[in-house]
C-alpha cells in the first residue's frame, strides 16, 4: 500500500497532516512507487495547528520543502520522476480581494469567491524516463528530459469551522488532482485548481483565410500593355494550416461550479511562445499542387476561369510544383507572422487557450478532443472553431473562452504578391508564362517577375546576391510603376501601390539593431526615445530580420512628382529628400565610415560636394586622400542623390504633361489615341533611362526612404524587427489593411 507522508527534516510524520488513502486521488492513481514522502521545514511545523486563514493573513505563505525519497508517477508505466531532495512547496493563501496567482510565473486572475482559502501541495520532477510530447498520458506536450511541476490548490469556505493548516494540507494531499484526463477533473472540488507546468510544445490547427494581396509592378524595360489589368486583392478558400506553439507554458484546471470546468493554457510571464509551422504542417490544401495554384490564381485574378485553367494545363508538372512551393512558403510566412504578432500582443493576464468544460454534456468526439488537449494537443479542439457558434460554442459542453488562433484569424493575415510586370502582360496568367517565382523568407512575399528582359534572379547562387537582387528589382519596379500612376499613363484596380526593404542578419548586434532602429525612425514609426529606450534592452548575438513597407495611393503617387497645383517639382527639391534620407540613416556617432558620409551631406559640405560631383576630389572636404578607398562611399551617397534627383525631375515634367493631356478623360478610352500612346512610351522610355543607369545601393533603405519623403511621408509605414530580446512591430500590417477585403 502506498506511503504518503509530510514529515518533519528528520524524517518523523507530521501528526497534524492526515493523509487519507480512501479518497478518490490522482497520486494514487499515478503514483508507481510506494513512498511519496515530503519533508517540511520548522515554519510550518509553528503554523500546522493555526486556522488557515489567521496563517495566510493578508498575504499568501509559502513553506519549502524537498522530497526525502525518490518516486515516480505514471499510467501504465513510469513517466514523471521527481529525485530525492527535489524542491517540494506548501503555500497557503486567503483570498480577499488578492489575485490567487499574483505571485506566480504564471499569472491569469482567478475569479474565485471572497472568504475562501487555499491550501497548495506542489513538487518539482522531471521527464527523463524517455517520455516527451504526447507521448504519454502525463507528458501534457512537455519536452523529454524537462523539468515538471505539479500543484494542486484546495479550496475552503473561511470562517466558522475553517480548517488548520495541518488538516488543509492533509485534505489537499489526500485529494491531490493531477490534470491529465476528464476523469481527473471529475476529482476537482468547487473552486479547485490543478495545475502542471513545462517547456514543450502545443500543437494546434484550423481553418485560415489568407488575403491575397497583390502588388501591380511594371517592368522598366518593358512597354505597357493596353487594356484592363485582370487583378484584384482576394481571400483563398479552403485552406487549414497546422502550428506548433513553443515554449514555457502550463495547463490548469479549475472547477468553477458543480457542471463546469474551466480549462486554460498559459504562458509563462514575460514570455513569448515561438510559432512554427514545420514541413510537414502549415499550410494544406484541399488536393494538392495544382489546388492551391488555382485557389491563388482564384482569389486575385479577375481573368476569366477558362483561361486560368488553360495556363495551368500549359505549365508542366515541376512548374506546377514550383509555384505551389512558392505559394505555400509564403502563406505560411504570413500566417506565422500574424500567429506571433497576436502572441506578443498577449498580455501575461491572457491565456492563450482558455475553455469552459462541462463533462456530462460532452459528446464522444468532445471527450477525444479535451484528452488530446490534455496532452498538448489542441489540434481537435482548435479545429472545432471553424463551425463555432455564436458566444463561443464548440460542441455539446464545449465552450472557447479564448484562442489565440480565433484571434489571429480575426486580425487577418496577407500574402504579399510582387506581380512584376503585371502592368506590361494586364493578366496573371500571361506573367506566370514569362517569369520565375522567387521566394523570400524574411518577409514571406511571393514575386512573380517578368524575366523577358534576361535579369533572373533565381540565377543568383549566393543568398545575399539574390537579397539584393530582389530588393532592387522591387524599387525600381516601384519607381517607375509610381510614375505611370501619377501620370495616369494605366488604368488600375484601387489597389496601393507598395514598396518594401528588408534586411537579414545572422550574427546581430547593437550597431546593426541601431541601424534597424533609425529605420523605424526615419519612418515615423518610432521616436528617437524610443530608440534609446529599446536599444537598451539588446544584447548582441544571434539572428535577426527587418521589414519595412509602405503604401503608395494614386494621390501619393501623384505628390512623388507634382506640387499642390499640378505643376512638376525641382530638381532642388529632390536633392535635398535625397540629402536628408542620407543624413537620417547614417550613424556618425559610432561609425567612422559614416562620420565621413554625414559630412558630405551635411549642411555646411553639400553645395562644395554637389558643385565637385561624384568624384574622387570629394576626398579632401573629408580630410581624405584622393587614393584612400573609403572615397568610394562619397562618391556613391552623391551619384545616389543627384542621379535620383535629376530622374525624378525629369520624369515630374513628363507626369505633368501627361496628366494635363488625360484630364478627367477615362485613360481606357484613350489607349489607341496616338498622341496618349507617344505621350506615355516617352515617360516610359526615360523611367527605363533612368532604371539603367541607377547606380543606387540597397544595404540601406536610402531609396525607400527617398520614395516616402517625396510622397509626403503617408501614414502607411510599416517595421517588423525580430531579434534575439527585441520583437517590434509598428504601423498597420498588411493583414489588417486588407481585413475588409476578405470578408
Amino acid at each position: 500500500m502506498p506511503d504518503i507522508q509530510i514529515t518533519d527534516q528528520l524524517g518523523t510524520p507530521v501528526p497534524s497532516v492526515k493523509v487519507d488513502l480512501s479518497q478518490p486521488s490522482s497520486i494514487l492513481k499515478y503514483l508507481q512507487t510506494e513512498l511519496l514522502h515530503l519533508a517540511v521545514v520548522p515554519d510550518f511545523l509553528a503554523l500546522q495547528n493555526t486556522p488557515i486563514g489567521t496563517a495566510a493573513g493578508a498575504n499568501a505563505v509559502s513553506f519549502d520543502g524537498r522530497a526525502q525519497h525518490q518516486f515516480q508517477l505514471g499510467n501504465t508505466r513510469p513517466e514523471i520522476d521527481v529525485a530525492p531532495g527535489a524542491e517540494a512547496t506548501i503555500r497557503l493563501n486567503a483570498v480577499r480581494g488578492a489575485s490567487l496567482f499574483e505571485a506566480d510565473p504564471f499569472h491569469l486572475a482567478a475569479d474565485v469567491p471572497q472568504d475562501t482559502g487555499y491550501a497548495s501541495v506542489g513538487f518539482q520532477g522531471s521527464l527523463d524516463l524517455g517520455v516527451g510530447g504526447s507521448d504519454g498520458d502525463l507528458t501534457f506536450g512537455f519536452d523529454a528530459a524537462s523539468s515538471v511541476s505539479l500543484e494542486y490548490w484546495k479550496a475552503f469556505p473561511l470562517g466558522a469551522g475553517e480548517p488548520t493548516v495541518g488538516e488543509a494540507v492533509s485534505r489537499a494531499l489526500s485529494s491531490f488532482v493531477i490534470p491529465a484526463d476528464l476523469s481527473d477533473l471529475a476529482l476537482l472540488g468547487e473552486n479547485d485548481i490543478a495545475i502542471v507546468s513545462g517547456t514543450g510544445t502545443l500543437n494546434v490547427s484550423g481553418a485560415v483565410s489568407v488575403t491575397a494581396s497583390p502588388n501591380l509592378l511594371a517592368s522598366a524595360a518593358l512597354p505597357l500593355a493596353a487594356g484592363t489589368i485582370a487583378v484584384k486583392a482576394g481571400a483563398t478558400a479552403g485552406l487549414s494550416a497546422s502550428f506548433s506553439l513553443s515554449g514555457s507554458y502550463q495547463v490548469r484546471a479549475r472547477r468553477k461550479d458543480s457542471d463546469t470546468i474551466e480549462l486554460s493554457f498559459l504562458k509563462e510571464r514575460g514570455t513569448t511562445l515561438q510559432t512554427s509551422l514545420s514541413t510537414s504542417a502549415g499550410i494544406k490544401a484541399t488536393i494538392g499542387n495544382t489546388d492551391l495554384v488555382a485557389a491563388l490564381l482564384g482569389a486575385i485574378s479577375t481573368d476569366d476561369a477558362t483561361h486560368d485553367q488553360e495556363l495551368l494545363a500549359d505549365l508542366s508538372e515541376q512548374e506546377v510544383k514550383t509555384l505551389a512551393a512558392a505559394i505555400k512558403s509564403g502563406v505560411n510566412h504570413s500566417l506565422e507572422a500574424s500567429l506571433t504578432s497576436v502572441l506578443s500582443a498577449a498580455s501575461d493576464d491572457e491565456a492563450a487557450f482558455q475553455y469552459e468544460i462541462q463533462p456530462a454534456r460532452l459528446t464522444p468526439q468532445g471527450s477525444f478532443a479535451v484528452h488530446r488537449a490534455l496532452d498538448g494537443d489542441l489540434t481537435l479542439l482548435t479545429e472545432m472553431e471553424e463551425a463555432m457558434q455564436s458566444g463561443g460554442i464548440l460542441a455539446p459542453g464545449l465552450k472557447m473562452l479564448n484562442s489565440v488562433l480565433s484571434e489571429m484569424r480575426n486580425r487577418g493575415a496577407a500574402l504579399k504578391i510582387n506581380l512584376i510586370g503585371i502592368l506590361n502582360y494586364l493578366t496573371v496568367s500571361e506573367l506566370i508564362r514569362h517569369s520565375e517565382v522567387i521566394t523570400d523568407d524574411a518577409t514571406g512575399d511571393l514575386t512573380i517577375k517578368e524575366t523577358v528582359t534576361g535579369n533572373d534572379i533565381t540565377a543568383l547562387v549566393k543568398p545575399l546576391d539574390r537579397n539584393e537582387a530582389l530588393r532592387k528589382a522591387i524599387f525600381h519596379s516601384v519607381l517607375v510603376t509610381t510614375s505611370y500612376r501619377a501620370g495616369k499613363a494605366v488604368a488600375l484596380p484601387e489597389l496601393d501601390c507598395e514598396q518594401m526593404h528588408f534586411a537579414v542578419n545572422q550574427n546581430t548586434n547593437a550597431q546593426i539593431v541601431g541601424d534597424y532602429l533609425r529605420w523605424f525612425v526615419a519612418l515615423n514609426l518610432l521616436t528617437d526615445k524610443d530608440r534609446t529606450d529599446i536599444l537598451g534592452k539588446f544584447t548582441d548575438g544571434g539572428a535577426s530580420t527587418c521589414v519595412l513597407r509602405s503604401r503608395f495611393s494614386d494621390s501619393d503617387c501623384a505628390s512623388m512628382f507634382l506640387d499642390e497645383n499640378g505643376n512638376p517639382r525641382t530638381k532642388e527639391h529632390y536633392l535635398e529628400i535625397g540629402r536628408q534620407a542620407m543624413r537620417a540613416l547614417l550613424d556618425p556617432e559610432h561609425q567612422e565610415i559614416d562620420r565621413l558620409r554625414y559630412k558630405i551631406v551635411d549642411d555646411a559640405l553639400w553645395p562644395t560636394a554637389y558643385r565637385i560631383g561624384a568624384n574622387v576630389n570629394l576626398a579632401p572636404l573629408v580630410g581624405l586622400s584622393t587614393n584612400d578607398v573609403r572615397v568610394e562611399y562619397l562618391i556613391g551617397d552623391v551619384m545616389d542623390v543627384t542621379d535620383w534627383a535629376e530622374g525624378m525631375a525629369d520624369a515630374g515634367r513628363l507626369v505633368a504633361d501627361m496628366r494635363r493631356f488625360v484630364g478627367t478623360a477615362d485613360v481606357a478610352m484613350l489607349v489607341q489615341n496616338n498622341d496618349f500612346k507617344r505621350k506615355r512610351d516617352a515617360l516610359q522610355t526615360a523611367m527605363a533611362s533612368m532604371v539603367k543607369a541607377s547606380k543606387v545601393r540597397f544595404d540601406e533603405p536610402w531609396g525607400m526612404l527617398s520614395l516616402f519623403w517625396a510622397a509626403g511621408s503617408p501614414a502607411t509605414a510599416y517595421g517588423k524587427l525580430s531579434a534575439p530580446q527585441v520583437v517590434l512591430e509598428r504601423g498597420q500590417p498588411a493583414a489588417a489593411a486588407l481585413a475588409a477585403v476578405s470578408r
